[in-house]
């Protein structure tokens, strides 16, 4: 690990009220010192006022902080310069802080050499970004959660029991005369399946919690002019898409990202499908059939007026046969065409659509009962997020999965008279991707990979 001093600005740089220039390393306090004058001393876990000088001329009044290591967010001497939050004064200050022996760090560098000194498991690392980038409470909860240590607590302890259970084979291994008879494979398979059932327990929570943190890739398709660009702009609350009454108008996929109650609505507004002889049209009704695979949620919109034809089936077909959450919504039923819309619902039951709406986005009629649907189809209400582990991290994910695959390899060979040490390598294989996720066994490309995720001064 580096042992030179880091400095950046920690705070948004804009102009604001304050802003903060946080240095971490064994000279800090020098650095300070250099450039800092005050009538008090800075002592230990104390804040000061002074001044920031360059040259005897005054720069800037600040309150500056000292936190020697290890008691500080990085396990290292951590000063923090309080000054006004202006733009050009903060770099003037921090330009002065590295002029005098700190170099610029890099993006999540504070929080990595937390991790490294051993101040937070990479799971907290993780939720304090997840932190600064939530969108909503929900999201600001589950990493609230984890920073306080839920998901580091419970990984350990699956971990440590699984530590103590290879601990128990290898002195069977290695001292004969401690029998590993027919009783104890029981009680190893059983604390296997316990495991397991302890790890699918929070794997179930993956999808709602994913749902939560990246949100839900809605696509609302349909053909030219049945209200796609207007439903979008009204959920929106924006006039981001163009609407006319020309066909063919949105030529691309546009996206907006909005929140419904606690779930975020990743939307895309995609290109009218319709057969097409103009070129840039034809890539954007191509562009819209493939946005299907990345859909977590289609809306299909159907005008009222123009029913439904061989093609929408094809496409509703095809959504489903995918296994993508589908809602179609008959638009313009303001118009009164009660023959047209029966005929539509006896497709849709036809081909088994469960979740219709009715709506007029003209009069702004039935949007409201989309919101529920698709709070509906996302429910959350459910999760208990005071007293549940819920996980939203792909990697974690991945890694819980791995581990819970090598203890049902484990659980096989022994019910197939494998020898017991083999039986324990296999063990260990799940206890180092249980490790991979807190950090106790992981390499250092994946360690850069999560903290370059980080802002500059975090």
């Amino acid at each position: 690990m580096s042992t030179d001093t880091i400095a950046a600005v920690g705070t948004a740089l804009s102009n604001s009220g304050i802003s903060i220039i946080r240095i971490s390393g064994k000279e800090s306090l020098n650095i300070i010192n250099k450039i800092f004058v005050s009538k008090s001393e800075l002592k230990p876990n104390s804040i000061i006022y002074g001044k920031i000088i360059e040259n005897s001329k005054v720069i800037d009044a600040v309150l500056v902080s000292y936190f020697e290591n290890p008691r500080s967010y990085t396990g290292e001497d951590v000063c923090e310069i309080n000054c006004h939050g202006g733009v050009q004064i903060t770099k003037k200050i921090l330009q002065l802080v590295l002029e005098n022996g700190a170099r610029l760090a890099e993006p999540g560098e504070f929080s990595k050499r937390a991790f490294l000194n051993g101040k937070m498991d990479l799971t907290k690392a993780e939720a304090v970004i997840n932190l600064i980038n939530s969108k909503n409470s929900t999201q600001a909860r589950i990493a609230a959660n984890n920073l306080e240590g839920d998901l580091y607590n419970k990984i350990r302890e699956i971990r440590e029991e699984l530590i103590e259970l290879m601990a128990h084979i290898e002195v069977s291994v290695d001292y004969p005369e401690y029998d590993y008879d027919e009783v104890e494979n029981d009680n190893v398979i059983k604390l296997l399946n316990k495991k397991i059932f302890e790890i699918n327990k929070v794997l179930d929570t993956y999808e709602q919690g994913k749902y939560i943190n990246d949100g839900v890739n809605v696509v609302i398709l349909g053909k030219p002019n049945v209200g796609k660009s207007s439903l979008l702009n009204i959920l929106s609350k924006s006039d981001k898409a163009i609407v006319t009454d020309i066909p063919g108008t949105t030529r691309d996929v546009i996206e907006e990202r909005i929140n419904i109650g606690n779930i975020v609505l990743n939307l895309s507004d995609t290109a009218g499908i319709r057969k097409t002889e103009d070129v840039v049209e034809k890539i954007g009704v191509k562009r819209s059939i493939e946005k299907i695979n990345e859909a977590d949620l289609v809306i299909y919109i159907l005008n009222v007026e123009n029913g439904i034809e061989n093609d929408d089936v094809e496409i509703l077909s095809k959504i489903q046969n995918k296994g993508v959450k589908l809602i179609v919504a008959i638009n313009k039923i303001d118009k009164n065409k009660k023959s047209k819309f029966d005929a539509i619902l006896k497709v849709l039951n036809r081909i088994k659509v469960k979740n219709i709406i009715k709506m007029s986005v003209l009069n702004n009629k039935g949007v409201d009962k989309l919101k529920d649907k698709i709070e509906e189809i996302f429910n959350t209400n459910d999760l208990d997020f005071e007293n549940e582990l819920i996980i939203t991290n792909e990697r974690h994910r991945n890694l819980l999965n791995k581990s819970k695959e090598y203890l049902e390899v484990a659980k096989n060979e022994i019910i197939n008279n494998e020898p017991i040490d083999i039986v324990s390598i296999v063990i260990k294989n799940a206890t180092k991707s249980l490790g991979e996720i807190i950090g106790a066994d992981v390499n250092q490309d994946i360690i850069n990979k999560i903290f370059e995720k980080f802002c500059l001064g975090k």
